[in-house]
């Protein structure tokens, strides 16, 4: 079960709710989740590990099963990373951490 953390920016006045454990956005979207939490350089190097990984594809038909096998477990990684990262940054640009309740 994921349970939800909050955080605040204190000059904006705004808060964020992330989500703990597996991030389903950040798994099925890669890249593309990460540019829309505005994660650039996540993001730039999440399409260049996709397009590494698509390229070793392009060496054979044995090739072509362990490019699919090495997609699939980096997804999960970023699946099971995203939220994490999503965090990390928010906290970067200023974003503390609410109490629970």
């Amino acid at each position: 079960m994921t349970e939800r953390i909050y955080l605040r920016h204190p000059a904006r006045n705004e808060t964020v709710e992330i989500r703990t454990g597996f991030s389903w956005a950040a798994f099925l979207l890669g890249f593309v989740w990460a540019w829309m939490k505005r994660m650039w350089l996540v993001g730039l190097l999440m399409l260049a590990a996709d397009l590494a990984i698509g390229l070793i594809g392009f060496a054979g038909l044995t090739a072509d099963v362990i490019s699919l096998a090495l997609s699939i477990l980096f997804a999960v990684y970023c699946g099971m990373r995203g939220n994490q990262w999503h965090r990390r940054d928010l906290e970067r640009k200023g974003y503390v951490t609410l109490a629970q309740p």
